[in-house]
């Protein structure tokens, strides 16, 4: 049995990693082994990806408490929390995917909570190959720059030509001179 304190300190680190979470992954752990769990969490500890493995009721307490109902239903049979930060909320899909491919049917995603939808688990290899936020912003920057390389393109691209000729009509009379 757990003791209220160690329930109580569990609901709160939840808590804090929920107050600042960009994505809530739900997934099923219950076929992996010790060794493998212990090499999961060492690679989502390096990504800055929270996981958690605590009973549903802590689970759905502090999920309550960042104003997320909607994994109530998919909180059943023993579950793993993994939270994604906001600046990239797409992280633990990418994590929980390439575990999958060397630990077949360990991890299972049930579901994921991702800008206020919920999602199917099996969505989990569509979610992972969405570019992050640093992707997403990148292309944005992109688009604004591409019209102004383009006009300086075009306005450099004739007068590179008069500056050519102009000194090619310099050479030639330098040379008749």
């Amino acid at each position: 049995m757990i003791s209220k304190e160690i329930k109580l300190s569990t609901v709160k680190t939840l808590d804090e990693a929920l107050a600042n979470a960009g994505s809530v992954f739900l997934v099923d752990f219950a076929k992996i082994k010790v060794a493998d769990d212990t090499q999961l969490r060492k690679t989502l500890r390096q990504q800055g990806i929270y996981y958690r493995v605590a009973k549903n009721t802590l689970i759905k307490r502090a999920l309550h408490t960042a104003g997320i109902t909607a994994l109530d239903a998919h909180l059943e049979l023993p579950s793993a929390i993994l939270v994604g930060t906001i600046d990239d909320p797409i992280a633990p899909a990418r994590a929980i995917v390439e575990f999958q491919k060397t630990h077949k049917d360990l991890l299972n995603s049930k579901v994921s909570f991702l800008d206020g939808e919920t999602l199917k688990g099996s969505t989990i290899g569509d979610i992972a190959k969405m570019p992050g936020k640093r992707e997403l912003q990148a292309s944005v920057i992109q688009l604004f720059l591409s019209p102004g390389s383009t006009l300086v393109g075009l306005i450099k691209g004739p007068g590179s030509k008069i500056a050519g000729q102009l000194e090619a009509l310099v050479k030639r009379f330098e040379e008749n001179a």
